[in-house]
Order: structure tokens, then C-alpha cells, then sequence
């Protein structure tokens, strides 16, 4: 009996979150253009902090593939591999950059006002 009622709520509940779905839909609401609003926090971390932690991930791992081939010069696939991780971070946070935006809300600080 309980099952039947535990059913029916959720059933109920689904209905009513397609039902706002479509409703949304109708009023020209297009989901996909929306952005997540994203904290400084992250925004700072990611522009930050991430490029330099891939660049070192980088030439570790490089240096680590130059070691296990064992050739001369080590440095030349740390150098490589700090490249890449560069090259991998600013294509992060370029995705990042373009799937969040800025918080409306938030104070807006000026040069001016500086």
C-alpha cells in the first residue's frame, strides 16, 4: 500500500517537472543559452593555479617519459611537457571562460573609483 503511494508522489512530481519543462519551452525560454554563475573562488583558481600546476604535472611527466626512453637529454621532454601542459591549461580555461559569466549581483568595482 505504501509502495503505492511512494509511486504515486513521484509520478505526480515528474509530471509537474515536465509540465514547467514545457511550459518554459513555450514562453521562448531556451535552455541552452543559460550560463552557470561561477564563484571568484573557482574563476581564481582556474586562471591562477591551474596553468601553473599543469605546467609542473607537465614536465614531471615529461621527465618521467624521458627517463624510461633513456636518452641524453632529459630536460628537452620536461621542457615539452611543461609546453603541453600549458598549452592543455589554456584551453581549460578558455572552455571555462566561455561556459561561465559573471555574477549580476555582485559589487561592481571600477578604476575609476580606484
Amino acid at each position: 500500500m505504501q509502495v503505492k503511494q511512494v509511486n504515486k508522489r513521484l509520478y505526480k512530481h515528474i509530471n509537474m517537472k515536465a509540465r514547467d519543462f514545457m511550459r518554459d519551452l513555450e514562453n521562448g525560454s531556451n535552455l541552452k543559452t543559460k550560463k552557470k554563475n561561477t564563484s571568484m573562488i573557482l574563476a581564481a583558481f582556474m586562471i591562477f593555479i591551474l596553468p601553473i600546476m599543469l605546467v609542473f604535472i607537465g614536465a614531471f611527466i615529461g621527465g618521467i617519459i624521458g627517463e624510461n626512453m633513456q636518452v641524453a637529454s632529459n630536460r628537452t621532454f620536461q621542457i615539452v611537457g611543461g609546453v603541453i601542459g600549458f598549452l592543455l591549461s589554456a584551453i581549460i580555461v578558455k572552455v571555462f571562460d566561455k561556459h561561465s559569466k559573471a555574477d549580476e549581483k555582485s559589487e561592481k568595482i571600477y578604476w575609476d573609483d580606484l
